[in-house]
């Protein structure tokens, strides 16, 4: 018995809902199997994800990825200030 009937038995026992209720949900794709999970799947490979990702989004090259570029240094910047420049 799967949960789903269990469920039902245990409404219909208690009084908690109706057998045509119970009927109505059996239709559903769900309870006829339509909705099965899918397998699990590995992760993705990821090695060198960050350095390509590095290398999209940057002028700077792979040959050395530890100087950082000063364009992408977060900086503090007051609200007004920040809103003032659009």
């Amino acid at each position: 018995m799967t949960w789903q009937e269990a469920v039902f038995a245990l409404s219909l026992a208690e009084d908690k809902i109706e057998p045509e209720a119970v009927e109505n949900m059996r239709s559903w794709p769900g309870h006829r199997g339509l909705w099965q999970a899918s397998a699990p799947r590995a992760p993705p490979d990821v090695d060198g994800l960050v350095l390509d990702l590095d290398a999209a989004y940057s002028d700077s090259s792979l040959v050395s990825p530890d100087q950082a570029d000063e364009s992408q240094e977060l900086t503090d910047v007051d609200i007004d200030t920040f809103l003032a420049s659009f």
